[in-house]
């Protein structure tokens, strides 16, 4: 159990760890890792259960979602540029981390394979809606997003429709 309260305060070290690439363009506060995955994981789980309809198959790809970040509470959040220069075994860092956790939970998380390509489409329309609200006062935000590609119909589909969006859709609710 002792490895198991180690693992979730190593999670909670991701609420401390911002996103570092933000910080290129200027801005002084960017979301965490934690505040990311966070958003990540409810959108692996909406694409999963809208590809395939199914809650189960949905919430795996929300948990895979939750910790594919999961590593940078050991090596940082390194972004595009940093990863020229540096080498970092991310993979093996979340293998050792999910060692933390009972072995037939991570035999259950090692069958996720599949999924993986829908959570990396996740990531990337995290990635497209954080830039597109930051691109309000930093309008160079949108260049992370010039060379997204995603794997799924449904991915490509609500990436065009975030780029078409307004981010303050809501201010609508507050005139009425």
């Amino acid at each position: 159990m002792q490895e198991i309260v180690d693992f979730l305060f190593e999670a909670g070290i991701l609420k401390l760890i911002p996103r570092s690439g933000w910080f290129k363009i200027g801005i002084k506060n960017p979301e965490s890792v934690a505040e990311h995955s966070f958003r990540t994981a409810l959108i692996a789980f909406i694409l999963a259960y809208l590809e395939t309809k199914d809650f189960n198959v949905a919430s795996k790809a929300c948990f895979l979602g939750l910790i594919h970040d999961l590593n940078e509470a050991r090596t940082l959040d390194l972004h595009k540029l940093s990863r020229r220069y540096v080498e970092v075994d991310f993979e093996g860092v979340l293998k050792e981390q999910l060692e933390m956790l009972p072995k037939e939970l991570v035999k259950e998380i090692d069958k996720l394979e599949e999924l993986k390509d829908l959570v990396k489409d996740a990531d990337k329309l995290e990635l497209l809606l954080q830039a597109k609200e930051y691109s309000e006062v930093y309008p160079s935000a949108m260049e992370y997003t010039k060379n997204l590609e995603f794997k799924t119909k449904i991915a490509k589909k609500l990436a065009e429709m975030i780029m078409q969006a307004d981010h303050r859709w809501w201010l609508k609710l507050e005139r009425s």
